[in-house]
């Protein structure tokens, strides 16, 4: 994907940053930080449903939603 194509999102999830997590969001283009106890994603996505494949396999690691946010 572009890097100008898609709408960019920020999600923040409770866990650590495994290695199955992090094969998991490099495949999916995300930028991954380590902030108090926690991780945050960002990325662009094409769609409502690319976003919903990323929000359910970060549920099948085992990592827990905070938040979900468009980054304007």
């Amino acid at each position: 994907m572009e890097e100008d194509e898609g709408t960019p999102y920020v999600i923040v999830v409770a866990g650590a940053l495994t290695d199955a997590v992090a094969r998991a969001t490099r495949a999916r283009g995300l930028d991954v930080t380590e902030e108090r106890g926690g991780l945050v994603l960002r990325g662009r996505f094409s769609g409502l449903v690319a976003l919903n494949d990323l929000l359910f396999a970060l549920d099948d690691l085992g990592l827990t939603l905070v938040s979900v946010r468009q980054n304007a």
